[in-house]
């Protein structure tokens, strides 16, 4: 599955090959912001993609993983 979205000022990607998703996000200018593998996430993991991004990338990107 590969999903891309666009979340606020930031356009996501959610890449899932295998059990080992991947989380790319970047700003509206095109900068990469982050790049992580999403497998251990863990309340921390959230926080920083949080605070790098916006809790609305954060809300979506959990709703998909949890879909799967």
């Amino acid at each position: 599955m590969s999903t891309m979205f666009k979340a606020g000022d930031f356009f996501v990607r959610l890449r899932v090959q295998g059990d080992r998703p991947k989380l790319t996000v970047w700003n509206d200018r095109g900068k990469k912001i982050v790049s992580e593998f999403v497998s251990a996430a863990t309340e921390s993991f959230w926080a920083k993609i949080a605070e790098l991004t916006s809790q609305e990338v954060v809300a979506r990107v959990q709703a998909l993983l949890e879909s799967e």
